[in-house]
């Protein structure tokens, strides 16, 4: 489910069905989004495949906590 704000309809965030206990955060929501720096590449098998990063950071090929099976992966829904 994504959240957004109801004055002027910024992105805020999203939660994932399957992993209910996180909420996520969008970038552009932060004042200084700058100041948190990429610790890795999330998703790296799920990304379009014309995106191509060389930025040296590694890379998380797809979910590393378990998800509600009876959920299935988001990109499928």
């Amino acid at each position: 489910m994504r959240s957004f704000c109801s004055e002027c309809g910024t992105s805020i965030g999203y939660t994932d069905e399957g992993l209910p206990n996180e909420f996520y955060i969008s970038i552009g929501f932060m004042d200084a989004p700058e100041k948190f720096h990429p610790q890795a590449q999330a998703y790296w098998e799920m990304r379009l495949p014309f995106i191509r990063m060389d930025d040296g950071l590694p890379r998380v090929e797809g979910y590393t906590r378990a998800r509600d099976p009876a959920l299935g992966n988001p990109r499928d829904r």
